[in-house]
């Protein structure tokens, strides 16, 4: 079978909409993209007036930083409407955030992360800072432990026993202790996140099923430590659990996913 070579210019094109997840307050100069993604400064000019006169960027008059464009909101909204596991999911997310006053989140696996596909916000005064679209860690999160759990071994393994990135005190980043961490999700049936990822945050996560063994997401709810843990003594897990069979239920009849 022939192969087809890659477009430098649109993979540098989205190279440069793919950078602005790394920006804090999400805008970014042409100087620090084209540093950020080795181009060259005409190079980088060039692709983000094209970008900028397409409406994938915008520019900010008072600083001359350019920053994601209204448009691609219209991706956005029309994924969300087409995309199967969003529609199925997003009802569940909304009724156990709902109920708890916690923060929901459905995410999947993305290479060896986990990206979040959707979320409920907390009805409380309290914001977690997660957005849909971005990547995490799958050994600090709940969600990512949760599909960790049920990799192939070839492909947890190698996970397992790469470098584990510290982001608080309580990140596990010991092989064999996140092994055994793995190990009682299986056996659980659920996973936690103890202010891994950060700190006075915790969450419970509930695998997906979208056949016996195969995990298409996972759903979690996270908040203040000390709620989720009177959460936790309550019917939160139940919640969860209920959940994700109603939506495996669901997914169970779709041959595609």
């Amino acid at each position: 079978m022939a192969t087809t070579k890659n477009i430098q210019s649109v993979e540098r094109a989205f190279a440069i909409l793919e950078s602005f997840q790394q920006s804090d307050d999400g805008e970014r100069s042409v100087k620090e993209i084209s540093e950020a993604l080795g181009l060259n400064k005409s190079t980088a000019f060039g692709l983000i007036n094209t970008l900028t006169d397409l409406g994938y960027l915008q520019q900010n008059e008072k600083n001359q930083k350019y920053y994601l464009g209204l448009k691609l909101l219209n991706f956005s909204n029309i994924i969300k409407v087409q995309n199967r596991i969003i529609r199925i999911v997003h009802p569940y997310l909304e009724q156990v955030s709902r109920k708890y006053g916690e923060t929901a989140h459905c995410a999947v696996k993305r290479n060896d992360a986990v990206v979040y596909v959707d979320k409920v916000e907390s009805t409380g005064s309290i914001t977690i800072n997660t957005h849909i679209g971005t990547q995490n860690y799958m050994h600090c999160s709940g969600v990512g432990k949760c599909i960790l759990a049920y990799l192939p071994a070839e492909e947890q393994e190698r996970i397992l026993s790469g470098p584990l990135v510290t982001k608080t005190f309580n990140t596990i980043t010991n092989s064999e202790q996140l092994r055994e961490e793995i190990r009682k999700v299986r056996e659980q049936g659920y996973a936690t996140d103890n202010e891994e990822d950060s700190l006075g945050l915790s969450c419970v996560a509930i695998p997906v099923f979208s056949a016996p063994g195969k995990v298409v997401c996972a759903i979690s709810i996270s908040g203040m430590t000390p709620r989720i843990q009177l959460a936790l003594k309550g019917n939160l897990l139940q919640d969860l659990k209920m959940a994700a069979d109603s939506i495996y239920a669901s997914m169970s009849n779709m041959s595609n996913i």
